[in-house]
């Protein structure tokens, strides 16, 4: 679970410019942002990979390696819906990519070469074993061809736990040098080192014909907006298949659906994020103090909602105001006023419908207003989301689920 929580911090570092969740993020010490910017260089070094995958080929993350490319027969095929594969080990070649956004020092270089000596024996029909390097970081240029005899003893001295990777390593190779010996020289011969300058630069020309960069309607913002979203999706499926326990699998068809898809979804005439990659990788996952101090939760706990309930309400009201922030980025101030116009309207008339019926109830409020379309949205989750938006503090045309100067005179 550990590396599921990594993964749901470093989609914060890797998409958020601004705005939305920015406030809310959870400060964290130098140590752990170094670590989450490696882990974010893996990603990256993943979504490259995937924009450039051919027909017949596949990529994984986090199976064998950080993260893996296999190239299939045309008669292999996806067998349901998890993304698992029939592999035949016999005609299907793999190429292996470790990552690091760090100087690979001879101890660094070691643990990368653990790493393939395992993914070897677990697939000894690997035909490439490559590192890629973060533009201005160091490597030795001898690192995977110093002395086999040498590696191998320094394995057999270790005297680390179990669980330690040159362990499970040494458990595969005890008192069986010749092994080691062709296995460490096989590997060597097909590893290769890349150093990766400017990986953002290298995906962005990667999707400027999928994502129709140079049509005159496009430019720079949409174009970017579609790479942000891109990443938000992967993310997304990578969290959901590692909360799972399984590697995620990316194949051509499914890669030129989502391009397609993302495309239909994010225009200058349609601005909808998938929700539940959002959902995923944004949405506030617990009940901060800050949040439990806000006038959006207050309100919430006014309708005797369950905290699961409210933190939903609160995800809703998060995903509004991201698509809230592109418009004003975009220039685009009169759809959000036209929005919340709409919205604050719809609650009042459910206010007077609720109060000549002698039901007028906070979970009322709730319950009808979130009812009621707003013409300007395209979906459900920003029409809820506006709905506890304009319950903030503040706001000119705030709305309420039970009217606050009511608790003075209680």
């Amino acid at each position: 679970m550990l590396k599921y929580i990594i993964i749901r911090l470093i989609c914060y570092l890797l998409i958020i410019k601004g705005g939305v969740g920015m406030d809310d993020m959870v400060t964290i010490n130098d140590a752990g942002l170094n670590s989450l910017s490696g882990f974010s260089f893996q990603i990256k070094v993943f979504i490259l990979q995937m924009t450039q995958i051919q027909q017949g080929h596949r990529v994984e993350f986090e199976t064998l390696d950080d993260v893996t490319v296999s190239s299939l027969p045309h008669k292999d095929s996806v067998s349901d819906s998890c993304f698992k594969w029939n592999v035949n080990e016999n005609t299907s070649t793999v190429e292996l990519f470790q990552v690091k956004q760090t100087n690979v020092t001879e101890a660094v270089g070691r643990q990368v070469l653990y790493n393939w000596l395992l993914a070897y024996n677990k697939k000894p029909g690997i035909k490439k074993f490559k590192l890629y390097i973060a533009c201005g970081y160091s490597f030795k240029a001898n690192t995977f061809t110093n002395s086999a005899k040498e590696q191998y003893k320094t394995i057999m001295d270790s005297d680390k736990n179990a669980s330690a990777l040159v362990t499970r390593v040494k458990q595969i190779y005890n008192d069986n040098l010749e092994k080691f010996e062709r296995d460490y020289q096989t590997i060597c011969s097909k590893s290769e080192i890349t150093v990766l300058e400017n990986i953002d630069k290298l995906i962005a020309e990667q999707l400027l014909v999928p994502f129709h960069a140079a049509a005159p309607d496009i430019g720079k913002t949409y174009f970017e907006k579609r790479i942000e979203e891109l990443f938000m999706r992967i993310c997304s499926r990578i969290m959901d298949s590692a909360g799972r326990r399984i590697p995620y699998v990316c194949v051509q068809g499914e890669y030129m659906q989502l391009c397609e898809e993302i495309c239909n979804k994010i225009s200058p005439s349609c601005y909808l994020p998938d929700y539940e990659a959002f959902r995923q990788v944004f949405a506030q996952g617990e009940l901060s103090e800050e949040i439990a101090s806000s006038r959006e939760y207050r309100q919430l706990n006014y309708c005797e909602l369950p905290n699961p309930d409210i933190l939903e309400h609160l995800r809703w009201e998060q995903y509004y105001q991201s698509i809230r922030q592109h418009y004003l980025t975009d220039a685009k101030k009169e759809a959000i006023s036209k929005t919340e116009n709409i919205a604050h309207q719809n609650h009042k008339d459910v206010v007077l419908e609720l109060k000549a019926d002698d039901n007028d109830r906070p979970i009322c409020r709730l319950l009808k207003t979130k009812a009621k379309s707003i013409s300007t949205l395209n979906d459900e989750f920003s029409r809820w989301g506006t709905y506890v938006f304009l319950t903030q503090e503040n706001l000119p045309n705030q709305i309420s689920w039970k009217d606050e100067s009511d608790d003075n005179e209680e």
